[in-house]
Formats: structure tokens, C-alpha cells, sequence
């Protein structure tokens, strides 16, 4: 019996990179985008797209797969299809949709200093 292949990518709640790549030369698309690794996806993307792809934002974060489809409907009317896919977006989306995964990333940080803290709250006042 084989190795049971974990799931990756679409619909997993596993930690994803959630990026933002920006196209150069031509500065006004950016792709927003999930990825095991963003670093060699950028690679990946960059042989189909005119230019190169440069990383501008990344993190790694627990359903990445479902912020990355809210963010591609909420930005949907900037969508564009470019290098054969339909991730990018016009760059005016680049400033909302970096905040966006910024804040994902510190609302899970804060639910483990909240729990941490309440933990530690609780072990002292059970002690007491």
C-alpha cells in the first residue's frame, strides 16, 4: 500500500503562501495566488507570462485557498487574463489586497496570543 498523498492547493485549510506577484515591465497587472512554495511558483509563472514576475507579498497562512477566492470575487471587476490565466488583476487592487492578507496574518497571530494568554490565565487562577 502506498503513501497517502496529502492534499495541497485548492480547498485545503493547510498553510498556503497567499502572494501577490507584480508583472515587469508592464507594472499595472498584478497576480494574486496560492502556492506551496511562492518562490518556485513565481518561476512557474514567469515562463508563461510576458516579462518577469517579481514576489511582492507573501504569507503563509491557514486557508489561504479560501482568502485567495474571496479576494479574486471582491477584486473581480479589475480581473484581467493574462500569461493564459486568470489571477491578474489590475495593479490598483495591489495596495487593498496586501492589507487584506496583512490583516489574515495578524488575526491569526492574535488567536494564539489570546489563547495563549488565556491559558496561562487560566493555570493561575485554577493554581489560586
Amino acid at each position: 500500500m502506498g503513501k497517502k498523498k496529502s492534499k495541497s492547493g485548492n480547498g485545503t485549510h493547510k498553510r498556503q503562501w497567499l502572494y501577490l506577484y507584480l508583472n515587469i515591465p508592464l507594472v499595472i497587472f498584478v497576480k494574486i495566488g496560492i502556492s506551496g512554495d511562492y518562490r518556485r511558483r513565481a518561476s512557474e509563472v514567469d515562463k508563461d507570462a510576458f516579462g518577469w514576475v517579481v514576489p511582492v507579498f507573501a504569507v503563509r497562512i491557514p486557508y489561504a485557498w479560501q482568502i485567495e477566492q474571496s479576494l479574486h470575487q471582491l477584486f473581480g471587476f479589475l480581473n484581467v487574463r493574462f500569461g493564459g490565466s486568470r489571477e491578474w488583476f489590475l495593479f490598483p487592487v495591489a495596495f487593498p489586497a496586501i492589507v487584506l492578507m496583512l490583516l489574515a496574518w495578524v488575526m491569526e497571530w492574535a488567536l494564539w496570543i489570546l489563547l495563549v494568554v488565556g491559558g496561562i490565565w487560566a493555570l493561575r487562577w485554577l493554581g489560586a
